[in-house]
């Protein structure tokens, strides 16, 4: 799986490589002939800034939605493989590394469950569980 997850994070490296390339202008081109002895323009300097720039951030939101990805399909396949879990429709989202569980399940034990299996997996900071108990609405109106 480490090998997969590599090979998905350089392979989005180099699209944020190629798309940063695509942006570039001709001034690149012309400050290429300037001799090795002269001192940079701030317009050549300024704009190999910014390209380094957008590629580091392009590479960052990149590596983190493949990572988020990875968090979002870890939790799901450890719901498939836990019995409590495994029958109910459980959506999980990851945005930054915060898993967010929504639906319903059957008792305050399985919501629990589905929290602590979210927080034991690699990649998660916080959960926010949203889930809902199953027929609770449905008591909550008999109870009035």
């Amino acid at each position: 799986m480490n090998g997969t997850r590599i090979a998905t994070i350089a392979f989005a490296a180099s699209l944020a490589l190629f798309a940063a390339g695509c942006d570039r202008n001709n001034e690149a081109t012309e400050n290429d002939a300037v001799d090795v002895g002269e001192a940079e323009t701030p317009a050549s300097s300024g704009s190999a800034g910014s390209v380094g720039s957008t590629l580091g951030d392009t590479a960052d939101r990149a590596g983190q939605a493949i990572d988020d990805a990875a968090v979002t399909t870890a939790v799901k396949g450890k719901y498939l493989a836990d019995d409590t879990l495994k029958g109910l429709d459980i959506s999980v989202d990851t945005e930054q590394g915060t898993v967010t569980l929504t639906g319903a399940v059957q008792d305050d034990a399985a919501k629990q469950r589905a929290t602590e299996i979210a927080q034991g997996v690699d990649g998660v900071v916080n959960v926010d569980n949203q889930l809902t108990i199953q027929g609770s609405d449905d008591q909550a109106a008999t109870d009035r």
